[in-house]
């Protein structure tokens, strides 16, 4: 007994392409996730990085559809499950779009400049409050020792407990994207 499944040379083509795009959706997909989620970004090489992936992840999904729609969905015995793998790619295609737009946007929207001698980098980020607006960046260690060397006002008070920010003697320059809060530089005045 022939336990094969028989399909027809077409047939069997479009469910090898098929499976091929959707495995480098799910790569370009994974790597965005954990490119956005796990690292902390200094330069404007990230957004568009994080641009380039999101058009290689819309290209596949383009081609994901177009082989969906013109072979495999009549494909009669497997109709359901490439049925709901396509809804799933389109899904999760949406979640990419959506992780992101902040850095295509900021591509566009361009940088924010931030002066000031009142923050706090303690924590590992850079943190402070101008008109009202709480700027809070991740940084890359350097740049936290950097920001952090700037010596505290000659006061007895130099810490604020409004905004949990220190006063120094020095302005830091901090230079981000407002979206997607990468940073694009940082120093202190001389």
């Amino acid at each position: 007994m022939d336990n094969k499944e028989k399909f027809t040379p077409e047939e069997q083509k479009a469910i090898n392409k098929y499976s091929w795009l959707k495995t480098w959706f799910l790569l370009a997909n994974g790597i965005t996730l954990c490119y956005v989620n796990n690292t902390v970004k200094q330069g404007t090489y990230h957004l568009y990085l994080v641009t380039a992936l999101l058009i290689a992840s819309t290209v596949i999904t383009v081609m994901t559809l177009a082989t969906y729609f013109q072979k495999n969905r009549h494909i009669q015995k497997y109709k359901s499950r490439y049925s709901a793998s396509t809804v799933l790619i389109i899904f999760l295609f949406m979640l990419h779009v959506f992780i992101c737009k902040d850095y295509v946007m900021d591509i566009f929207a361009g940088e924010k400049t931030v002066i000031t001698s009142e923050y706090s980098v303690l924590w590992g980020y850079f943190h402070t409050e101008i008109d009202g607006e709480e700027i809070r960046l991740n940084l890359p260690d350097e740049t936290i020792k950097k920001l952090r060397d700037n010596d505290y006002i000659d006061s007895e008070e130099i810490y604020n407990f409004d905004t949990g920010t220190y006063y120094y003697k020095k302005k830091a320059h901090v230079t981000y994207y407002p979206n997607s809060r990468v940073l694009k530089e940082a120093f202190i005045e001389e």
